[in-house]
């Protein structure tokens, strides 16, 4: 699923990236809210901060899905990882958008170029009337910035703490997903994969992704005994 009309490059949304499959704690469920209602609110600018694996990306884009899903509104999900090899002019053209999502924006601070790209971006989207949903591993008063006008900018919208979910939490998310992606895995299996690999749920999510994959193709069952082949531990 893409949302680049009009651009030169092409980025893609995970299809399993949506608002139904994300799990949500209570310490997340205004924010949850507010992303869902975004499209059809007068908030402009939403930023989201949190460590890493906690979500943020998902939430990015499930925002994405859910506005191409209304059939109303043009929306474009932007990795900072990816975009830096087409340099800062990447901004000049992404006016047009009814909704941009950018995600992990600190990988793109602390360079005046990029910086100085961004600044001038968020004032053409605030007069274009282009919503913008911002992530980063800290908030904004906590990040690098070499243009001290561009920290103001970040500052203008809302800001969200999305909350790292606990034990129980994670293991739910990963059955969830697992039923997603009719994955026939043990209770015991999944709490043998979460107990032994680092408890990042980004990771560990990609981690099931592998063992459906592996499965499959040897035609195996979802084992301890097969995790701990394909994880490569002792025990």
């Amino acid at each position: 699923m893409n949302f680049t009309p009009q651009l030169p490059f092409d980025f893609s949304v995970s299809e399993r990236s949506t608002f139904h499959n994300f799990l949500v704690s209570p310490k997340n469920a205004e924010l949850l809210e507010v992303l869902q209602s975004l499209p059809l609110s007068d908030d402009s600018m939403v930023f989201i901060w949190g460590k890493e694996g906690t979500g943020k990306s998902h939430l990015l884009q499930a925002l994405c899905h859910a506005c191409e899903e209304s059939g109303a509104r043009q929306a474009l999900y932007l990795a900072t990882g990816k975009i830096r090899m087409f340099g800062p002019e990447v901004f000049s053209s992404l006016h047009h958008m009814d909704l941009i999502c950018i995600d992990d924006i600190q990988t793109l601070l602390g360079d005046a170029a990029w910086e100085e790209s961004l600044f001038a971006f968020f004032n053409r989207a605030r007069d274009a009337g282009v919503k913008l949903v911002i992530s980063a591993t800290s908030a904004p008063r906590a990040l690098d910035f070499s243009l001290p006008d561009l920290a103001s900018r970040l500052s203008w919208g809302m800001v969200y703490h999305l909350h790292e979910l606990d034990d129980d939490e994670k293991l739910e998310a990963l059955q969830q997903r697992a039923e997603t992606m009719n994955m026939p895995i043990p209770v015991d299996v999944l709490q043998y994969l979460y107990h032994r690999h680092p408890r990042n749920l980004q990771s560990l999510l990609e981690v099931l992704e592998r063992l459906d994959q592996l499965s499959l193709a040897e035609k195996k069952r979802l084992t301890t005994a097969f995790v701990r082949q394909v994880m490569g531990w002792q025990a």
